[in-house]
């Protein structure tokens, strides 16, 4: 019986040790954030608002973020990459806030700037850019890879 006892202890103890491993490893950010959107919606000054299909306005459909090398690269609806460096990092306990520029973006007039903010628990995402007159707003979910 003794025995018994000894085993569901052990069992008990690295059980609870498991647990507690992974909950101190949930408190590190992951270096790759995989990131999909699943909405867009753009506001014009004085046009209002709309939801906006990836194909009208070739945006990402996918966001790989490198926390490790700062950067942000997108796969556009075309097929085609981009990569924006990441300004600032800011770890909340249940948010990720990122920020950045794009001072000379190919397809645009003028630049951008970009703000995404990821909940840890659930990985849902909202970002937004903003550029002349125009803010885009990208919903969506993300996952540590």
């Amino acid at each position: 019986m003794d025995y018994l006892k000894a085993l569901i202890f052990a069992i008990a103890a690295s059980v609870l040790g498991a647990s507690a491993a992974i909950a101190a490893d949930e408190t590190k950010l992951k270096e790759l954030i995989v990131c999909a959107v699943t909405e867009i919606h753009a506001c014009e000054l004085y046009q209002g608002c709309r939801e906006l299909k990836p194909s009208e306005t070739n945006a990402p459909d996918f966001m790989k973020i490198n926390l490790k090398d700062m950067e942000l690269t997108g796969r556009r609806y075309d097929g085609t990459y981009a990569t924006l460096k990441i300004a600032t990092k800011t770890r909340l306990p249940k948010l990720l806030l990122l920020q950045g520029i794009n001072a000379e973006p190919d397809e645009l007039k003028d630049g951008l700037a970009y703000n995404m903010a990821i909940q840890v628990d659930t990985g849902r995402m909202a970002a937004s850019v903003t550029s002349t007159e125009t803010v885009y707003s990208l919903l969506g979910t993300c996952h540590a890879l």
